[in-house]
C-alpha cells in the first residue's frame, strides 16, 4: 500500500490523538474533511492502522507493579513452541509478548497490583506450562518513558 506526505501527517496526528475527527485534522492540514475521511478510511483497510485504544493510567488503577519476563524454552519444535504459546497467550496477565534474540526465547510484560499477586501468578499460572527451561523476571522500578507511537519524521513514501 502506497502512503504519502499527507497520510504519514494524518498518522502523526492520530498517534497523539486518536479522538481526532476528520473535520478537525481537515483544519490542521488544510484540506477538507471527506479527503481526510478517505484517506483514514483507507489507512484502516490497509492494515496500517490496526485498531483505535484508550491508554490506561496503570497507577490510578492499582496495577503498579509491571514486570518483564524473560522465559527460555527446553524445545523449539514447532509444535512444543506453538503449544507453549498457546497456553501463555492464554493468561490474560500478559499484556505483551514478544520473541526474542539472545539469552531468552520470549519476554513477556506482565501488571499487578502487588508482589504477592506476581508471585502466585508465576507459581501458580506460569510454572505449570510445559516446555519452560528458566524463567528470569525484571521488576520496573520506575517507568521513564512509555508511547505507542511509530517515529515516522524519516519515512520516506513510496513513488
Amino acid at each position: 500500500m502506497k502512503i504519502d506526505e499527507v497520510d504519514i501527517k494524518i498518522l502523526d496526528f492520530l498517534q497523539t490523538d486518536a479522538n481526532l475527527t476528520a473535520k478537525e485534522l481537515s483544519a490542521k492540514l488544510s484540506l477538507s474533511s471527506t479527503p481526510i475521511y478517505e484517506r483514514i478510511k483507507k489507512l484502516e483497510k490497509g492494515g496500517i492502522i490496526k485498531k483505535y485504544v484508550a491508554l490506561l493510567d496503570s497507577e490510578k488503577l492499582d496495577q503498579h507493579l509491571m514486570v518483564f519476563i524473560n522465559i527460555s524454552i527446553k524445545e523449539h519444535q514447532q509444535s512444543r513452541r506453538t503449544l507453549f504459546l498457546e497456553k501463555l497467550l492464554a493468561l490474560e496477565e500478559v499484556v505483551e509478548l514478544y520473541h526474542t534474540s539472545g539469552s531468552h526465547d520470549f519476554m513477556a510484560k506482565v501488571r499487578f497490583k502487588n508482589i504477592k499477586e506476581y508471585r502466585d501468578f508465576l507459581v501458580d499460572k506460569v510454572a505449570p506450562i510445559q516446555n519452560i527451561a528458566d524463567i528470569d523476571s525484571q521488576i520496573v522500578l520506575d517507568e521513564i518513558k512509555y508511547t505507542t507511537e511509530i517515529k515516522l519524521t524519516n519515512y520516506i513514501p513510496s513513488k
